[in-house]
């Protein structure tokens, strides 16, 4: 083998290795990501499940089932949705 292939299998290596623990460093942040959300949406849908139906801020009849079939099909989007529309114009209206 002459020199400089051996120096390119040396720096091949080095890159292959640096992407390996690259990928695998992105990988758990990736998961914990993915963790945070999961728990997110478990919070999201417990809230709406125990929260009274006058609470809702329209007060409609099937509101909490409308919010909970949302969260249910449309996960961690639903989420979202259900925080900024239901809890935290729920919570305005408590602190007026």
């Amino acid at each position: 083998m002459s020199k400089i292939r051996s120096e390119w299998t040396i720096v091949g290596l080095m890159v292959f290795f640096t992407i390996l623990v690259f990928t695998y460093h992105i990988g758990q942040l990736l998961w914990g990501i993915i963790a945070i959300a999961i728990l997110f949406w478990v919070f999201m849908l417990f809230d709406c499940l125990q929260r009274n139906a006058d609470d809702f801020p329209h007060k409609g009849d099937t509101d909490k089932l409308i919010w909970s079939l949302v969260l249910i099909f449309l996960t961690f989007i639903g989420a979202v949705l259900y925080y900024y529309l239901v809890r935290i114009q729920v919570r305005e209206v408590d602190q007026l």
